[in-house]
Protein backbone atom coordinates (compact mmCIF):
# COMPACT_ATOMS: atom_id res chain seq x y z
CA UNK A 1 0.00 0.00 0.00
CA UNK A 2 1.40 3.00 -1.33
CA UNK A 3 2.12 5.93 1.94
CA UNK A 4 -0.21 8.91 2.06
CA UNK A 5 1.53 11.59 2.40
CA UNK A 6 0.88 15.46 3.94
CA UNK A 7 0.94 18.12 1.52
CA UNK A 8 3.43 21.38 2.61
CA UNK A 9 0.52 23.21 3.58
CA UNK A 10 -0.91 20.79 6.04
CA UNK A 11 0.51 22.54 9.04
CA UNK A 12 -2.33 25.61 8.46
CA UNK A 13 -5.14 23.03 7.37
CA UNK A 14 -4.42 20.68 10.17
CA UNK A 15 -4.74 23.70 12.89
CA UNK A 16 -8.19 24.68 10.87
CA UNK A 17 -9.37 21.43 10.29
CA UNK A 18 -10.87 21.33 14.36
CA UNK A 19 -13.52 17.97 13.49
CA UNK A 20 -9.98 15.79 12.10
CA UNK A 21 -12.23 14.62 9.21
CA UNK A 22 -9.43 14.05 6.07
CA UNK A 23 -9.97 12.70 2.57
CA UNK A 24 -6.99 10.39 0.60
CA UNK A 25 -6.72 11.69 -2.99
CA UNK A 26 -3.73 10.76 -5.50
CA UNK A 27 -1.74 9.51 -1.59
CA UNK A 28 -2.08 13.17 -0.45
CA UNK A 29 -4.07 13.92 2.88
CA UNK A 30 -6.47 17.01 2.52
CA UNK A 31 -9.58 18.13 5.04
CA UNK A 32 -12.05 16.96 3.96
CA UNK A 33 -14.09 20.50 5.38
CA UNK A 34 -13.73 23.00 7.93
CA UNK A 35 -16.65 22.26 9.88
CA UNK A 36 -19.63 22.68 6.99
CA UNK A 37 -18.89 22.34 3.27
CA UNK A 38 -22.15 23.53 2.08
CA UNK A 39 -20.90 27.10 4.02
CA UNK A 40 -17.58 26.64 2.20
CA UNK A 41 -19.21 26.17 -0.99
CA UNK A 42 -21.81 29.15 -0.71
CA UNK A 43 -18.70 31.24 0.17
CA UNK A 44 -17.09 30.79 -3.03
CA UNK A 45 -20.25 32.26 -4.89
CA UNK A 46 -20.63 35.15 -2.42
CA UNK A 47 -17.15 36.05 -1.12
CA UNK A 48 -13.66 33.73 -1.37
CA UNK A 49 -12.22 30.28 -0.69
CA UNK A 50 -9.12 28.86 -0.24
CA UNK A 51 -8.24 25.61 -0.78
CA UNK A 52 -5.59 23.32 -0.99
CA UNK A 53 -5.17 21.46 -4.42
CA UNK A 54 -1.39 19.98 -3.98
CA UNK A 55 -2.88 16.76 -4.81
CA UNK A 56 -3.11 17.99 -8.60
CA UNK A 57 -0.77 15.24 -10.79
CA UNK A 58 2.05 17.62 -12.36
CA UNK A 59 5.17 16.49 -14.91
CA UNK A 60 7.58 18.64 -16.97
CA UNK A 61 7.69 18.01 -20.36
CA UNK A 62 11.37 19.55 -22.15
CA UNK A 63 13.23 18.90 -25.13
CA UNK A 64 13.79 19.57 -28.59
CA UNK A 65 10.61 17.09 -29.50
CA UNK A 66 8.46 18.44 -26.50
CA UNK A 67 5.92 19.97 -29.19
CA UNK A 68 5.94 17.42 -30.91
CA UNK A 69 5.01 14.58 -28.43
CA UNK A 70 2.51 16.34 -27.11
CA UNK A 71 0.74 17.27 -30.11
CA UNK A 72 1.05 14.07 -30.80
CA UNK A 73 -0.46 12.86 -27.51
CA UNK A 74 -3.37 15.56 -26.75
CA UNK A 75 -6.41 16.02 -28.59
CA UNK A 76 -5.21 19.51 -29.54
CA UNK A 77 -2.14 21.11 -31.29
CA UNK A 78 0.05 22.02 -28.56
CA UNK A 79 2.33 23.45 -30.98
CA UNK A 80 0.01 26.28 -31.40
CA UNK A 81 0.41 27.33 -27.57
CA UNK A 82 1.80 30.86 -26.87
CA UNK A 83 4.43 30.70 -24.05
CA UNK A 84 2.44 31.55 -20.71
CA UNK A 85 -0.58 30.20 -21.82
CA UNK A 86 -2.28 26.76 -21.51
CA UNK A 87 -5.28 24.85 -23.27
CA UNK A 88 -7.15 22.08 -21.87
CA UNK A 89 -7.64 18.52 -23.73
CA UNK A 90 -7.86 14.61 -23.89
CA UNK A 91 -5.68 12.01 -24.22
CA UNK A 92 -6.62 8.46 -25.52
CA UNK A 93 -5.88 5.03 -25.87
CA UNK A 94 -4.62 3.50 -29.44
CA UNK A 95 -8.60 2.56 -29.48
CA UNK A 96 -9.69 5.73 -28.90
CA UNK A 97 -10.69 5.72 -25.06
CA UNK A 98 -10.45 8.16 -22.71
CA UNK A 99 -7.49 7.75 -20.47
CA UNK A 100 -7.34 11.33 -19.14
CA UNK A 101 -8.06 15.09 -19.17
CA UNK A 102 -5.66 17.91 -18.48
CA UNK A 103 -4.20 21.56 -19.16
CA UNK A 104 -1.01 21.62 -21.17
CA UNK A 105 1.01 24.47 -20.37
CA UNK A 106 3.62 26.11 -22.10
CA UNK A 107 6.56 27.54 -20.52
CA UNK A 108 9.45 28.24 -23.47
CA UNK A 109 10.10 26.94 -26.78
CA UNK A 110 10.42 23.48 -25.36
CA UNK A 111 9.40 23.42 -22.05
CA UNK A 112 5.21 21.93 -21.16
CA UNK A 113 3.96 21.49 -17.82
CA UNK A 114 0.95 18.82 -17.85
CA UNK A 115 -1.17 18.88 -15.37
CA UNK A 116 -4.20 16.64 -14.53
CA UNK A 117 -6.46 15.15 -11.80
CA UNK A 118 -4.53 11.70 -11.31
CA UNK A 119 -1.71 10.13 -13.00
CA UNK A 120 -1.06 7.85 -16.14
CA UNK A 121 2.64 7.80 -15.64
CA UNK A 122 3.49 4.94 -17.56
CA UNK A 123 1.57 5.81 -20.31
CA UNK A 124 2.77 9.13 -21.05
CA UNK A 125 6.39 7.84 -20.07
CA UNK A 126 5.72 5.17 -23.13
CA UNK A 127 4.72 7.79 -25.37
CA UNK A 128 7.85 10.17 -24.27
CA UNK A 129 10.43 7.73 -24.65
CA UNK A 130 10.10 7.60 -28.72
CA UNK A 131 10.93 11.19 -28.95
CA UNK A 132 13.76 13.32 -27.46
CA UNK A 133 12.16 15.02 -24.66
CA UNK A 134 13.24 14.76 -20.81
CA UNK A 135 9.87 14.22 -18.78
CA UNK A 136 9.94 14.36 -14.54
CA UNK A 137 7.25 14.35 -12.10
CA UNK A 138 6.94 17.29 -9.83
CA UNK A 139 3.90 16.89 -8.52
CA UNK A 140 5.82 16.35 -4.87
CA UNK A 141 8.31 19.30 -5.60
CA UNK A 142 5.55 22.25 -5.60
CA UNK A 143 2.23 22.89 -3.18
CA UNK A 144 -0.98 24.66 -4.51
CA UNK A 145 -4.00 26.53 -3.60
CA UNK A 146 -6.77 27.73 -5.47
CA UNK A 147 -8.59 30.74 -4.96
CA UNK A 148 -12.23 30.94 -5.76
CA UNK A 149 -15.41 33.54 -5.56
CA UNK A 150 -15.85 36.90 -6.36
CA UNK A 151 -13.69 38.73 -4.60
CA UNK A 152 -10.11 36.95 -4.75
CA UNK A 153 -8.99 39.29 -7.03
CA UNK A 154 -9.60 42.01 -4.54
CA UNK A 155 -7.83 39.37 -2.03
CA UNK A 156 -4.76 39.15 -4.33
CA UNK A 157 -4.36 42.77 -4.80
CA UNK A 158 -4.40 43.04 -0.93
CA UNK A 159 -1.93 40.66 -1.28
CA UNK A 160 0.78 42.51 -3.52
CA UNK A 161 0.04 39.77 -5.93
CA UNK A 162 -2.15 41.20 -8.98
CA UNK A 163 -1.95 38.46 -11.76
CA UNK A 164 -4.58 40.08 -14.19
CA UNK A 165 -4.90 36.53 -16.17
CA UNK A 166 -6.68 35.80 -18.59
CA UNK A 167 -8.25 32.35 -18.65
CA UNK A 168 -5.63 29.50 -19.01
CA UNK A 169 -2.89 31.93 -18.91
CA UNK A 170 -0.30 31.80 -16.37
CA UNK A 171 2.41 33.83 -14.92
CA UNK A 172 5.93 33.33 -12.84
CA UNK A 173 6.11 36.03 -10.19
CA UNK A 174 8.92 37.21 -7.88
CA UNK A 175 6.05 38.24 -4.71
CA UNK A 176 7.72 39.35 -2.00
CA UNK A 177 11.07 37.65 -2.13
CA UNK A 178 9.21 34.41 -3.19
CA UNK A 179 9.08 32.70 -6.69
CA UNK A 180 5.50 31.52 -7.44
CA UNK A 181 3.72 30.75 -10.45
CA UNK A 182 0.51 32.40 -10.60
CA UNK A 183 -2.41 30.06 -12.91
CA UNK A 184 -5.72 30.62 -14.10
CA UNK A 185 -6.26 26.49 -15.33
CA UNK A 186 -9.32 25.68 -13.26
CA UNK A 187 -12.87 25.62 -13.74
CA UNK A 188 -14.32 27.52 -10.86
CA UNK A 189 -13.11 31.36 -13.02
CA UNK A 190 -9.87 31.75 -9.81
CA UNK A 191 -6.43 31.65 -9.46
CA UNK A 192 -3.78 28.97 -8.35
CA UNK A 193 -0.57 29.94 -6.61
CA UNK A 194 1.84 27.12 -6.73
CA UNK A 195 5.07 27.62 -4.56
CA UNK A 196 8.36 25.72 -3.40
CA UNK A 197 7.16 23.56 -0.55
CA UNK A 198 9.75 25.41 1.62
CA UNK A 199 7.41 28.61 0.88
CA UNK A 200 3.69 27.01 1.66
CA UNK A 201 3.44 28.28 5.10
CA UNK A 202 4.20 31.49 4.26
CA UNK A 203 2.06 31.80 1.27
CA UNK A 204 -0.87 30.71 2.61
CA UNK A 205 -0.46 32.84 5.90
CA UNK A 206 -0.07 36.15 3.00
CA UNK A 207 -3.39 35.09 1.99
CA UNK A 208 -5.03 34.69 5.13
CA UNK A 209 -4.38 37.65 6.24
CA UNK A 210 -5.43 39.67 2.86
CA UNK A 211 -8.17 37.69 2.84
CA UNK A 212 -9.91 38.70 5.87
CA UNK A 213 -11.29 42.03 5.09
CA UNK A 214 -13.05 39.84 2.36
CA UNK A 215 -14.71 36.87 4.04
CA UNK A 216 -12.14 34.80 3.29
CA UNK A 217 -12.29 30.92 4.59
CA UNK A 218 -10.40 27.66 3.81
CA UNK A 219 -12.51 25.04 1.73
CA UNK A 220 -12.13 21.30 2.03
CA UNK A 221 -12.43 18.23 -0.96
CA UNK A 222 -15.91 18.01 -0.15
CA UNK A 223 -16.96 21.39 -1.05
CA UNK A 224 -14.80 21.84 -4.07
CA UNK A 225 -16.58 18.57 -5.03
CA UNK A 226 -19.64 20.36 -4.97
CA UNK A 227 -18.69 23.59 -6.68
CA UNK A 228 -17.22 20.68 -9.91
CA UNK A 229 -20.69 18.49 -9.72
CA UNK A 230 -22.77 22.40 -10.28
CA UNK A 231 -20.03 23.03 -12.93
CA UNK A 232 -20.72 19.46 -14.42
CA UNK A 233 -17.10 18.36 -14.38
CA UNK A 234 -16.53 14.96 -15.17
CA UNK A 235 -13.87 13.46 -13.26
CA UNK A 236 -11.91 10.08 -13.57
CA UNK A 237 -12.17 7.74 -11.24
CA UNK A 238 -15.43 9.50 -9.49
CA UNK A 239 -17.61 9.40 -12.67
CA UNK A 240 -15.84 6.88 -15.02
CA UNK A 241 -13.40 4.37 -15.11
CA UNK A 242 -10.68 5.59 -17.41
CA UNK A 243 -9.49 3.58 -19.98
CA UNK A 244 -6.10 1.60 -18.95
CA UNK A 245 -4.77 -0.41 -21.94
CA UNK A 246 -3.93 0.69 -25.14
CA UNK A 247 -6.44 -1.19 -26.78
CA UNK A 248 -9.20 -0.39 -24.50
CA UNK A 249 -12.06 1.65 -26.88
CA UNK A 250 -14.09 2.84 -23.97
CA UNK A 251 -14.98 5.26 -22.67
CA UNK A 252 -15.54 7.51 -25.23
CA UNK A 253 -15.40 11.12 -25.49
CA UNK A 254 -19.05 11.52 -26.94
CA UNK A 255 -20.16 8.82 -23.48
CA UNK A 256 -18.85 11.51 -21.53
CA UNK A 257 -19.72 14.15 -22.86
CA UNK A 258 -15.68 15.74 -23.67
CA UNK A 259 -16.14 16.17 -27.31
CA UNK A 260 -15.07 19.96 -26.59
CA UNK A 261 -12.41 19.14 -25.88
CA UNK A 262 -11.02 17.99 -29.07
CA UNK A 263 -10.00 19.94 -32.03
CA UNK A 264 -11.39 18.00 -34.96
CA UNK A 265 -9.70 20.18 -37.18
CA UNK A 266 -6.16 18.57 -35.47
CA UNK A 267 -5.63 15.86 -37.54
CA UNK A 268 -2.71 13.43 -35.99
CA UNK A 269 -3.77 12.74 -32.63
CA UNK A 270 -3.05 9.05 -30.89
CA UNK A 271 -6.95 7.62 -31.17
CA UNK A 272 -8.16 9.93 -33.43
CA UNK A 273 -9.55 7.51 -36.37
CA UNK A 274 -10.66 5.27 -33.42
CA UNK A 275 -12.62 8.20 -31.84
CA UNK A 276 -14.23 9.45 -35.22
CA UNK A 277 -15.34 5.56 -35.77
CA UNK A 278 -17.09 5.17 -32.37
CA UNK A 279 -19.09 8.48 -32.93
CA UNK A 280 -21.68 6.65 -34.97
CA UNK A 281 -22.74 3.83 -32.44
CA UNK A 282 -21.89 5.42 -29.21
CA UNK A 283 -25.12 4.48 -27.36
CA UNK A 284 -24.48 6.64 -23.95
CA UNK A 285 -24.58 10.17 -22.72
CA UNK A 286 -23.61 12.28 -19.87
CA UNK A 287 -26.26 14.38 -18.83
CA UNK A 288 -27.11 16.35 -15.68
CA UNK A 289 -30.11 15.77 -13.63
CA UNK A 290 -31.75 18.08 -10.89
CA UNK A 291 -33.73 16.01 -8.41
CA UNK A 292 -37.15 17.07 -6.13
CA UNK A 293 -35.28 16.18 -3.61
CA UNK A 294 -32.48 17.18 -0.96
CA UNK A 295 -31.27 13.68 -0.73
CA UNK A 296 -28.64 12.67 -3.26
CA UNK A 297 -29.22 9.29 -4.73
CA UNK A 298 -26.37 6.71 -3.75
CA UNK A 299 -23.80 6.38 -6.64
CA UNK A 300 -25.03 3.48 -9.72
CA UNK A 301 -28.43 4.18 -8.75
CA UNK A 302 -30.77 3.44 -11.60
CA UNK A 303 -32.37 6.20 -13.61
CA UNK A 304 -36.34 4.83 -14.66
CA UNK A 305 -37.68 6.21 -17.90
CA UNK A 306 -41.01 4.64 -18.83
CA UNK A 307 -40.87 1.96 -16.51
CA UNK A 308 -37.24 0.76 -17.36
CA UNK A 309 -33.65 1.51 -16.80
CA UNK A 310 -31.74 3.90 -18.89
CA UNK A 311 -29.17 5.24 -17.24
CA UNK A 312 -27.28 4.97 -14.32
CA UNK A 313 -25.85 7.93 -11.21
CA UNK A 314 -22.12 8.67 -11.20
CA UNK A 315 -21.97 11.18 -8.85
CA UNK A 316 -24.09 13.11 -6.78
CA UNK A 317 -24.54 16.00 -4.35
CA UNK A 318 -26.91 18.35 -2.13
CA UNK A 319 -26.26 21.91 -4.02
CA UNK A 320 -26.59 24.50 -1.41
CA UNK A 321 -26.84 27.09 -3.85
CA UNK A 322 -29.65 25.22 -5.96
CA UNK A 323 -31.43 23.89 -2.70
CA UNK A 324 -31.57 20.67 -4.23
CA UNK A 325 -29.85 17.34 -5.06
CA UNK A 326 -27.87 17.38 -8.25
CA UNK A 327 -26.74 14.12 -10.09
CA UNK A 328 -24.27 13.44 -13.01
CA UNK A 329 -25.52 10.46 -15.06
CA UNK A 330 -24.78 8.53 -17.66
CA UNK A 331 -27.55 7.90 -19.78
CA UNK A 332 -28.81 6.02 -23.04
CA UNK A 333 -28.95 8.36 -25.78
CA UNK A 334 -32.86 8.17 -26.64
CA UNK A 335 -33.46 9.16 -23.21
CA UNK A 336 -30.69 12.31 -23.15
CA UNK A 337 -33.33 14.92 -23.88
CA UNK A 338 -33.52 18.21 -21.93
CA UNK A 339 -36.53 18.56 -20.31
CA UNK A 340 -37.36 14.37 -19.91
CA UNK A 341 -38.26 13.27 -16.19
CA UNK A 342 -36.80 10.41 -14.76
CA UNK A 343 -37.71 8.34 -11.42
CA UNK A 344 -34.48 7.66 -8.83
CA UNK A 345 -34.37 5.43 -5.71
CA UNK A 346 -33.13 7.61 -3.23
CA UNK A 347 -31.01 5.76 0.02
CA UNK A 348 -33.35 3.84 2.55
CA UNK A 349 -34.30 5.49 5.46
CA UNK A 350 -36.25 4.80 8.47
CA UNK A 351 -39.53 5.14 6.57
CA UNK A 352 -38.49 2.18 3.57
CA UNK A 353 -37.89 2.61 0.48
CA UNK A 354 -38.57 6.53 -1.37
CA UNK A 355 -38.16 7.27 -5.19
CA UNK A 356 -37.75 10.44 -6.11
CA UNK A 357 -38.49 12.75 -9.62
CA UNK A 358 -35.84 13.91 -11.55
CA UNK A 359 -35.71 16.22 -14.72
CA UNK A 360 -32.40 15.98 -16.89
CA UNK A 361 -31.02 19.53 -17.54
CA UNK A 362 -28.43 20.83 -19.65
CA UNK A 363 -24.57 21.43 -18.17
CA UNK A 364 -23.56 22.77 -16.30
CA UNK A 365 -25.94 23.23 -13.36
CA UNK A 366 -24.57 26.61 -12.89
CA UNK A 367 -21.97 28.78 -14.17
CA UNK A 368 -18.52 29.10 -12.33
CA UNK A 369 -18.45 32.08 -9.61
CA UNK A 370 -18.20 35.41 -10.59
CA UNK A 371 -14.90 37.09 -10.71
CA UNK A 372 -14.86 40.99 -9.99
Amino acid sequence: MSETRATPFHARTAVLNRHNRWHNRNGWTFASDYGDAHFEALAARNSAIVADISWRWRIEIEGAQAAELLSRLMTKDVSRLEPGNALKALWLSDQGGVRGAGVVARFGRNAFVLAASTPDIEWIGLAASQFDVAMRDVSGEEGGIALIGPYVGAVLKAAGLEANLDALAFRKVFWRGLDVTVTRWGEQNGYEIWCRNDDALTVWDRIAKSGVGYALVPAGLTATDILDLERGVMRPGRDYQAAQLGSDAHPTPLSLGLEQLIDERHSRFNGRAAWLASRASEKMRFVGVEIDSETPPAKFSSMIHEERPVGRVTAAVFSPALRKAIALVQIDVAASVPGTLLKIALPPDEHGDEQATGRIVELPFLPPPAAI
